[in-house]
């Protein structure tokens, strides 16, 4: 949802900084890179119950994952590989920062909550994916990636982790639901 809005919205303001980054020879490949870094120090951020620092973590992640298609689109580096290096890069960062809340959490019976936005990310990423490889365009639902990271950085600088968990896994699975649907109805009309 975010993500095709913050496209036409924020491409003024990206190109200037994809063409600086150009410039200092910082590529799409040292974003993704840097994304799964601020990543892995948001999860240990979390874990270790440094909920503000762990938000800033986030912003730094999201900041670098936002920046790394629009490079290598800007500085022609892009590819069929480079997107699925990235998809398959932006697994394993949400992967860390699920850890990290778990191990958090650990004990309590909010691990549940924790494994459950997990996994509900996890299929709101997979539906897409699938239904793409089905030839189906799958736009559809709440809880795209930029949704779930604002989600996230919110519960972490309000200190308000638990009900953050709770929307993201709720909206998660909402939204690979929809997306069942929307691909079912798609097949049908075919």
């Amino acid at each position: 949802m975010l993500s095709r809005k913050y496209k036409s919205v924020f491409g003024a303001y990206i190109q200037p900084v994809n063409l600086a980054l150009h410039r200092l020879r910082v590529s799409a490949d040292h974003l993704t890179f840097a994304g799964i870094v601020f990543g892995a120090l948001a999860g240990l951020a979390f874990a270790r119950g440094r909920l503000l620092l762990a938000g800033i973590f986030l912003i730094l992640a999201g900041i670098s994952d936002m920046l790394d298609g629009s490079l290598a689109r800007a500085s022609g580096e892009a590819s069929p590989f480079g997107s699925y290096i990235d998809s398959v890069a932006d697994r394993f960062t949400e992967s860390l920062i699920f850890t990290g809340i778990a191990w958090h959490v650990r004990g309590k019976t909010d691990l549940l909550l924790v494994l459950a936005a997990l996994a509900g990310s996890f299929l709101v990423s997979y539906t897409k994916a699938r239904a793409e490889a089905l030839g189906v365009t799958c736009d559809v639902g709440l809880m795209e990636r930029p949704e779930r990271f604002i989600v996230l950085v919110a519960g972490a600088l309000l200190g308000q982790l638990l009900p953050a968990l709770w929307v993201l896994a709720t909206l998660t699975m909402l939204t690979a639901g929809q997306r069942v649907l929307h691909v079912r109805k798609a097949m049908r009309s075919r």
